[in-house]
Parts: structure tokens; C-alpha cells; sequence
């Protein structure tokens, strides 16, 4: 078995390659975000036809879909919903995004309200037609549509997830006349009560659907150029993964996409060193993304946000910022702040030597003395240091700093306070004692502030995986087949029957299991896990509760996780079924990583120098080590720095790293 995990990111495009013998090989390639798949394909042309031979699985992430919504750059989308309802993704919540703001701005919907159009037609809260649908609405919608050169269109009407003829006669209509428009309807989509969420979510599949359906061709034609025939697999935004035809059915599915891998990667190294919480930090070149696991396992929430705008698919609960390797600094308002801009993939940070003229993270540490010129990316990208301290000399200009080494450590702590800001949002916020938890940090900016941000959030434990820079691209390769479906019931527990909910699953189950089998798998292959979405009756939140066939337990699963959530439960209330939801998933084989020799905790033949690094206001030595040449055991007190191809760890002074067998750094506070 060999396989192949790429994670496009904003700045570089990944590629790690694994096989059964515990072979690996790496690859770091500049992103394209005109088109991800010309990066990609510069990246598989990078490790040559030998390494591509015999490939029998290929897993890619992607970030297309993020950011054509962030962007807004989109298919141009018009939205058919029940008549009086086509204000509802405009009027939303009435959430605040600033609650105390005199003058709150609200993010403008995806589509403008003259492409949103009300058909006659009524459905009641139980499916019953009180209002046939008007043919004569859907003829005047499909000459606007021509007029308006729509290229994608939603569709979601009130209560068709419990009676979805309506918009299957809207879809198979539309499609008759136009078959080259992609159509997405909320009872396919998202087929569970809240109008606002459901139609929202809508709007996003068909917002982004065309462009990850170029995108997937787009991809697959260069994959297939270099002479990979293996049918390559999406990671979808649960962390599970599917090939490209299902992923482009449903492409909301893929929102997410980017940012799962990270996640996985850190769950197989909470495996691997049995670790049970731990708090997973990606720091790349454009982003930083975070994520909690507690007791082994990672959180899937359908609360989820993007651009402002619902997302109420089941995905990894991921907070994102913009703060990374090349995040901008810059003299604003008086004061220095650092991101969300990035310099991006091009022209890059300024030591990069493309012509970029802000100053960036990137910078501020290869000012600092942190980052080895000559051994950058393994040394296939060339950094000058002169360029760096050129743009961050002329940012001291302005804040008047005593050195240029101390205007760079200025940005890096802003940057770093950044980012604790977000590790607290998925720990202490959520009601997590952060000493409790372990930090895995990993990116190609990870393990640079990973010692430092481990003493933020008071952690005593560190980890840095065996290839930190290309971490999210082998969590790809960590991930399984999985699909998630969900249906709304909206009944008193108390009414329900077995018989009843176990016919509702089995449709449900039904289909994920058709799924997985369109990915090439037997239905003998599936396995099938039931949860419900309960809650007491009158509140307006439900909590998610698994099921195991048995109705008794149902009651007692959600007081748990009801005296989990809020400190209390109530057994006497009655409670409410309102959502029924199905993973159907095939588990894919693993991989071993390299074992190194053992070592005698002696780090001395891996020391291959001493630099002068600008740390806590002072200049200090700093030794420096090769990674590949560490073995098992091995032991570095800080301050010292390793470097390896893909990343560069710094081990602060009172922090020392012990070298795991199979290569993880394990970082610990004297």
C-alpha cells in the first residue's frame, strides 16, 4: 500500500508520500490560489514519476470552497423560496457580531434581493400540502433566470424536509430547460427544521458548487497528467473522506475541507503517545487553526460559521485566524498590529526576495536569528536576511524601537498573543483547564512558538509530530471514508416507538451505506453509527446524544450530557427529539511511522553548530540541531534550536525535548 496525502494551504501545498515498508517522502511546493491544482501539479512534477509509481490511494484537502466564500467570488446564485420568505438569509438571526457597536454593520447576503424569488406554495409542520405549487411562478423564475445569467441556484422551501415534492418539481422543472445549471435543494442539502440555517446552508452548496465542480475537474485532469489512474478522495469537513463525484453532490460538504487534516494529524499523535486532551495548533504561512480533543476524541459541532454566514453541517470544530508565517505587520492607528492580511504565496514575505515590501512574521524571526538562510524548506527556498531587516527597520521608524531585534520580537509577541487568544477560545472558554492539556503544535510556523505558547496557557507538555510542516498533508492519510446524513422529527420522546425510529434510521442508514459503496466499498464494510439531536421541551437548543437501539437509555444519555453542558439535568422533564443523524463510514488501512534507533540521551552528534538568537530582550546562544540525525531517547535542553527539512523548533530555556521512538518531539517544562 502507498499513498499520498496533499493539504493546500494558502501559502504552500503540501505532499507527503507513505508506504507499507514505513517510507517517506516530502515535498513543499509554493500554493497557486489562482488555481490550487497548478500547485499541485507542480508539486507532484517535483517528486517525479518513481515516487508517484504504484500509488493506490491519493487523499486531498483543499481550501477552494473557504475561500470563495470569504472572497465572495462565487457563482452567481438565485435563491426560490416559499412566497414571503425570500428576506429570511437577509433578516437572519439579528446576531451581532460586535453586540455594543452604536453603528453594527451586518454581512451582506450571498445573493442580492433581485435574485431572490418567491414561488405560491405552502406545506404545514407536518408535510400536509395546503397550497399546491403554482406552475405558472416557476415559468416567470426561469425567464428571469436566463435574463439574470444565473449560474447556480437554491432551493429551499418552508418545511420540505418532511414533504420535499415542491422542490423536486421546482428542480426537475429548472433542469428540463437548463441542464447545465447546477441546482441545490434543502431537503438534498440539509433537510432539518430552522429556516434560517437550513436555507443558509443551502445558499453556500449552491454558492461555491460550480466552482469546486471545475475546480475537481480541474484537479483530477492534472493528477491524471502525471500518471496517477488512482480516483482521488476528498477530505470532507467531518474529517472523514469520499471521491470527488460525491463531494461535488454536495460541495458545502467540502467548506471546511482545509482544515480538518491538521486536526487528524493531531489525533494520531495524541494516539500514538496516549495522550487524552490535547489542544492541536497548525500555524502555516497565511492561517492558524485550533482544535480540541478531549478523552481521545475530536469535537464535530453543526454550529458552525463561515464568512459570517450559518453553516449547519456536521464538521471538526476548528476556530481560524489570520496569523501566520506571513502575516503583515504594521504601524496603524498609533500602535502595532500584526495580521489578518498575509503576504501570501506571492510575492510572500520580504526575505523571500519576490518583491514583497511589507514586513512578516517570517521576517521577524529570521531577524531574530531563528530561521537558518541556508536550510530553509530543506533549502529549496532561498531567504535573505538583508531583505527582512530592510522592511522591519523601516517599520521601527515608526515605533521608535531601541533595536531592530526588538521590533521584531515586538511583532512575534502581538502574533503570539494572537494566537493564545484562540487556543483559550477551544479550551478555557469551553470550560477547559488548559494545564490540562497537551499542546501539539505543528505547521511550518508550529514549533517556533510552540515552547512559548505552551507557557501562555500555563501547559507543562509540548508535542511536536515527526514531520511538523507537512502534519495536516498525513492526516489526511489518517482519515476514513465517511458520510453524514440527518433528518428532522421534531416529537415528544414519549410518542415515539422503536418501530418508528428504527425505520427512520435505516432509510438514513440506507443511504450512506449507497455512498460507500459508490466509493468502491462493500456494504459489508460499513459501519453505521446512530445519534440524536434531544432536547426538553420549550428550549431552544437540542444536545446530541448517540444511540444504541434502545429507548430507555435515551433519557439517561442527554441528562448527562445535559448536567455536562449547563451544570444541571432534569429527569422529570419531558424532552424532544428533533434531529436524527447517521455516519456511515469505511475504515481505511494505517500506517506505521519510521522507528529510529535508539539512543543513549545523548543529543552531542546531532549538534552541528551554536547561533546568536534575539530571545527575551537579549541576545543568547543558541545550539543547534539536525533533527535526522537524533536518535530515540535523545534529550535537548533549551535554548536550542532543531531544524529539519519541513520546520524549525525552538526549545525555550527552562523547556527540554525528549525524542520519541517514532519521531514526535515531546517538549517538558524543568
Amino acid at each position: 500500500m502507498k499513498c499520498l496525502g496533499i493539504d493546500i494551504g494558502g501559502t504552500f501545498t503540501d505532499l507527503i508520500i507513505v508506504d507499507d515498508d514505513r517510507n517517506v517522502i516530502l515535498n513543499k511546493v509554493s500554493s497557486t490560489p489562482e488555481d490550487q491544482s497548478i500547485g499541485v501539479q507542480n508539486g507532484l512534477q517535483k517528486l517525479g514519476e518513481s515516487a508517484l509509481s504504484n500509488l493506490n490511494v491519493l487523499v486531498h484537502g483543499t481550501t477552494v470552497a473557504t475561500n470563495a466564500i470569504l472572497e465572495r467570488k462565487g457563482a452567481r446564485t438565485c435563491l426560490i423560496t416559499t412566497e414571503g420568505f425570500s428576506d429570511l438569509i437577509e433578516i437572519g438571526r439579528q446576531d451581532r457580531i460586535n453586540l455594543y457597536s452604536l453603528t453594527p454593520e451586518r454581512t451582506p447576503p450571498l445573493i442580492p434581493r433581485e435574485l431572490r424569488f418567491g414561488v405560491k406554495e405552502r406545506v404545514d409542520a407536518k408535510g400536509n400540502i395546503l397550497v399546491p405549487l403554482d406552475s405558472l411562478d416557476i415559468e416567470k423564475i426561469k425567464e428571469k433566470i436566463l435574463q439574470e445569467k444565473v449560474e447556480s441556484i437554491a432551493i429551499s422551501l418552508l418545511f420540505s424536509f418532511f414533504n420535499s415534492k415542491h422542490e423536486d418539481l421546482i428542480s426537475k422543472r429548472i433542469k428540463e430547460t437548463y441542464p447545465s445549471l447546477h441546482v441545490s435543494s434543502s431537503s438534498f442539502v440539509l433537510p432539518i427544521f430552522r429556516e434560517y440555517e437550513r436555507t443558509a446552508t443551502t445558499v453556500l452548496d449552491a454558492y461555491v458548487a460550480p466552482i469546486m465542480r471545475n475546480y475537481f475537474d480541474s484537479f483530477y485532469n492534472k493528477v491524471k497528467n502525471q500518471g496517477i489512474d488512482t480516483p482521488p478522495l476528498v477530505l470532507l469537513s467531518t474529517g472523514g473522506v469520499t471521491q470527488m463525484k460525491n463531494a461535488a453532490e454536495k460541495s458545502v460538504e467540502t467548506v471546511l475541507s482545509g482544515l480538518a487534516g491538521g486536526v487528524l494529524g493531531g489525533l494520531y499523535s495524541c494516539n500514538e503517545l496516549q495522550i487524552s486532551n490535547a489542544l492541536t495548533l497548525d500555524i502555516g504561512g497565511t492561517s492558524t487553526d485550533v482544535a480540541n480533543i478531549v478523552n481521545g476524541k475530536i469535537e464535530i459541532s453543526t454550529d458552525n460559521v463561515i464568512g459570517n454566514y450559518p453553516l449547519n453541517i456536521p464538521a471538526i470544530a476548528v476556530q481560524t485566524i489570520g496569523a501566520g508565517g506571513g502575516s503583515i505587520a504594521r504601524f496603524e492607528h498609533g500602535i502595532l498590529r500584526v495580521g489578518p492580511e498575509s503576504a501570501g504565496a506571492e510575492p510572500g514575505p520580504a526575505c523571500y526576495n519576490r518583491n514583497g515590501t511589507n514586513p512578516t512574521v517570517t521576517d521577524a524571526n529570521l531577524v531574530r536569528g531563528l530561521l537558518n538562510p541556508d536550510y530553509f524548506c530543506g533549502g529549496s527556498i532561498k531567504i535573505f536576511p538583508d531583505k527582512a531587516k530592510q522592511v522591519i527597520s523601516l517599520l521601527n521608524n515608526d515605533l521608535n524601537f531601541n533595536t531592530i531585534e526588538e521590533c521584531a520580537a515586538g511583532i512575534i509577541e502581538i502574533y503570539e498573543n494572537n494566537i493564545a487568544l484562540a487556543l483559550r477560545k477551544v479550551s478555557t472558554e469551553k470550560g477547559y483547564d488548559s494545564r490540562n492539556f497537551t499542546l501539539i503544535a505543528f505547521g511550518g510556523a508550529g514549533g517556533l512558538s510552540a515552547c512559548s505558547l505552551g507557557d501562555r496557557l500555563s501547559m507543562t507538555s509540548v508535542v511536536i509530530p515527526p514531520y511538523p510542516g507537512v502534519w495536516s498533508a498525513y492526516g489526511l492519510l489518517t482519515a476514513d471514508i465517511r458520510h453524514d446524513l440527518s433528518t428532522s422529527i421534531l416529537k415528544p420522546l414519549n410518542q415515539i416507538s422503536y418501530e418508528e425510529l428504527d425505520l427512520a434510521f435505516n432509510d438514513l442508514a440506507q443511504q450512506g451505506i449507497k455512498l460507500c459503496i459508490e466509493d468502491g466499498f462493500s456494504s459489508k464494510d460499513v459501519l453505521v453509527a446512530k445519534q440524536l439531536d434531544v432536547r426538553l421541551v420549550g428550549q431552544s437548543h437540542e444536545l446530541r446524544v448517540p444511540y444504541y437501539g434502545q429507548l430507555e437509555t435515551i433519557s439517561l444519555s442527554f441528562d448527562k450530557v445535559h448536567e455536562q453542558a449547563y451544570g444541571y439535568s432534569s429527569p422529570e422533564e419531558p424532552r424532544e427529539v428533533v434531529n436524527i443523524r447517521v455516519s456511515a463510514m469505511v475504515p481505511l488501512p494505517k500506517f506505521s511511522l519510521p522507528t529510529l534507533p535508539e539512543g543513549d540521551s545523548n543529543s552531542e552528534k546531532a549538534k552541528i553548530g551554536v547561533r546568536k538568537v534575539f530571545l527575551k530582550d537579549n541576545f543568547i546562544k543558541a545550539a543547534i540541531y539536525n533533527k535526522s540525525l537524533l536518535y530515540a531517547n535523545d534529550i535537548i535542553k533549551g535554548p536550542s534550536i532543531i531544524e529539519q527539512a519541513d520546520s524549525t523548533t525552538l526549545v525555550n530555556e527552562g523547556w527540554y525535548a525528549e525524542v520519541k521512538s517514532d519521531g514526535h518531539l515531546l517538549l517538558k517544562k524543568e
